[in-house]
């Protein structure tokens, strides 16, 4: 029972948040014939293509509002797992003492033991309900968080666009991209700038 649930939920909550994403920047600033491209020391490169890529798993665990979210959401599991546990304790408990009641005819009658079995099996149905509950509601919010964190990249990222010119920007996660040169590789320069404008939103912060 417990290993179901905490299968189902460690499923919603561990599966890494991977965000894979491409953003065409149509109305950004034109660049020249020759492809010349502004990089984030402010020089500029001749002949470099107007893309650029991000390093997805790099982004995910220094976003510091990525790490936010997951540390908010295993606190939301820890809590519902406790209260699992505690719930399913005192039920083993209760199956325990009607086993030696019944087993040392200690019920008043036939009628009072089958009434006692029927409340604990209510008990247990309960809680196989709240086990497939609890697995939903993390699931859902799970999925929620990662909207929140998908819609709020892209967001930023068109900010961050605004003074750069990329025309495509790609999200590299494991080998869906099997070479890259360094020079499109602007994930340390797109987590500075995600950091930067987290800490200056105290009011985007999860649970405020």
């Amino acid at each position: 029972m417990k290993e179901k649930l905490h299968y189902a939920i460690e499923t919603a909550l561990f599966v890494a948040v991977v965000i894979l994403f491409i953003l065409q920047f149509s109305g950004n600033k034109k660049l020249s014939d020759t492809n010349a491209v502004v990089s984030g020391d402010g020089t500029t490169s001749e002949n470099v293509m107007p893309i650029a890529y991000i390093d997805v798993d790099s982004l995910m665990s220094n976003y510091t509002y990525s790490i936010d979210l997951n540390e908010q959401m295993t606190k939301k599991f820890e809590n519902s797992r406790a209260n699992l546990t505690e719930k399913t304790r005192k039920l083993q408990s209760e199956v325990a003492d009607f086993q030696r009641k019944y087993e040392t005819n200690s019920f008043l009658s036939r009628e009072r033991a089958e009434s006692e079995y029927q409340r604990i099996t209510k008990k247990q149905e309960d809680l196989q309900k709240l086990e497939v509950q609890l697995s939903q509601e993390l699931t859902d919010e799970q999925f929620r968080m990662n909207e929140n964190l998908r819609k709020t990249i892209i967001t930023q990222l068109r900010e961050f666009n605004k003074g750069k010119g990329y025309q495509l920007v790609y999200g590299k996660m494991n080998d869906n991209i099997l070479y890259a040169d360094d020079a499109y590789n602007i994930t340390a320069e797109v987590i500075e700038y995600l950091n930067r404008q987290y800490a200056s939103s105290p009011a985007a912060k999860p649970g405020e």
